[in-house]
């Protein structure tokens, strides 16, 4: 009667189901789901990389904002020079100038200061085609981080539900115990009274002590998974031990599709930022447009040169020239620059070409993509029919071993069957409630499954 109680409101559970085509989880799973997104680090190293993504965008558009550069610099200078002229004779007194070689030494301070502003104002088009580039390849980093919040949703839930399946096992070997100790306190009269031997008493013994094995066995399971529930979600054992849900099956309707993907909507948004990229590395064959102002001080002060003359008299032969003071400012100038890299030595139409191959990779894994993501969808709504027939049939099987321990209850108390044989049909029947749970959250994982191949799972989630 009980199960068939059971299955009644999970009718009723399915009905509201295909009303909504959602996955309806309790509302005690809302927070472990949303702390283990909260907490994993793969999705938190991905929400840097996009970070950083969105610093390299400013930069790409701050290109077109001017950059001021300003200098200065103090030199002293000191050189020495060779001056070889042709002779020059003078006219009165017939002395000859630079007859030979005339060596000068020149030294001097030097300073120069400066301040000069450069802007883009045309770039071949390749700063908007590199910005818009950029910001698809960002869209499409965004939409993997839904796979790994969807992956880290279906982790969380099917890990509770396999906490769940160990109550519904231990709750069937605490049952099967009540049942045996009622057996054993018979045989125990009966082998007083000469109707039955140890031996069946011992049997009973054995079953016993395989129960508390599995009860152990469930008990190291538990143990092993609230580990990992703690690493997932950062919740401690008594925080867990809160959660707890009745387990009802997922009903999705037909018609499923993949077009929600967020593996093809990036590989979308890659396929766009490949083209802007092209477009991008098209424009590296157009010039470029500077804009540039600037205003510079420049000053030579104590400034001296030592001429060292031949044939002329000692009082002329070495005439030294000062210099106090040289300056120019304030040196102002506007103007616009053209640069236009005409050949590259190749480089270009390289890299042109390079983005055409990429344009076509991407190409190719996309329609690669599509077509492996539908033939998984295909094989999940296979899985997902085929859980439902197996729900029926371990529901049938657990009916079946319900009756047969009942009867063989009753037929050994009536000594019609031995003692193995009773034991048999015990450990049949836990057996077959075991099945039921375990077949009950194999649907619901296959569902799960189904729907993270559509995409978006955690959108799809309804808490109740």
């Amino acid at each position: 009667m009980k199960k068939n109680i059971i299955f009644v409101l999970m009718s009723l559970v399915i009905s509201v189901h295909m009303l909504n085509a959602q996955i309806i989880l309790p509302e005690a799973l809302k927070l472990p789901i949303e702390q283990a997104i909260n907490r994993s680090k793969e999705i938190e190293n991905k929400k840097i990389n996009l970070e950083i993504a969105e610093k390299d965008l400013e930069m790409i558009k701050r290109k077109y904002i001017p950059q001021v550069d300003a200098t200065a610099g103090y030199t002293y200078t000191y050189n020495r020079m060779i001056l070889d002229l042709p002779t020059l004779e003078l006219p009165i007194s017939g002395a000859e100038l630079f007859a030979d070689k005339t060596n000068i030494d020149a030294n001097g301070n030097l300073f120069h200061g400066g301040i000069m502003a450069k802007s883009v104002i045309y770039s071949g088009n390749q700063i908007p085609s590199g910005a818009k580039a950029m910001k698809e390849k960002m869209r499409g980093d965004a939409f993997l981080l839904e796979t790994n919040k969807d992956s880290i949703a279906l982790d969380v839930i099917t890990t509770f539900d396999q906490l769940r399946l160990i109550d519904a096992s231990e709750e069937l070997i605490r049952d099967s115990n009540r049942r045996l100790n009622k057996e054993e306190d018979r045989v125990q009269k009966a082998i007083e009274n000469g109707l039955a031997i140890p031996f069946d008493r011992e049997k009973i013994r054995l079953a016993r002590i395989e129960l508390d094995a599995k009860q152990n066995e469930l008990e190291q399971m538990r143990s092993l998974i609230y580990h990992k529930l703690t690493y997932l979600t950062g919740m401690d054992r008594e925080e867990l031990l809160q959660i707890s849900y009745e387990l009802g099956p997922f009903f999705l309707t037909d018609g499923l599709h993949i077009n929600d993907k967020a593996e093809i909507a990036a590989l979308e948004a890659y396929q766009q930022a490949g083209k802007h990229l092209y477009e991008k590395e098209r424009g590296s064959f157009r010039p470029q447009a500077l804009a540039f102002a600037g205003a510079s001080y420049t000053g030579i002060f104590n400034g001296k040169s030592d001429f060292h003359l031949n044939n002329l008299p000692p009082q002329y032969s070495n005439p030294i020239l000062e210099l106090n003071q040289f300056s120019m400012a304030p040196n102002l100038m506007v103007g616009v620059a053209l640069q236009w890299n005409i050949y590259g030595a190749g480089e270009r139409k390289r890299k042109v070409e390079q983005s055409q191959l990429n344009i076509k990779q991407i190409d190719n894994k996309l329609e690669d993509t599509r077509d492996k993501l539908t033939l998984l969808l295909h094989q999940k709504e296979s899985a997902y029919k085929t859980q439902w027939k197996q729900i029926d049939l371990a529901h049938q099987q657990e009916v079946v071993a319900k009756n047969s321990l009942i009867m063989a209850q009753k037929q050994y108390e009536k000594g019609m069957i031995s003692i193995t044989q009773r034991l048999e049909a015990e450990n049949d029947f836990i057996k077959a409630g075991h099945n039921t749970t375990e077949t009950l959250i194999n649907q619901r994982k296959t569902a799960l499954e189904l729907v993270l191949t559509t995409g978006k799972l955690t959108h799809k989630i309804q808490y109740q």
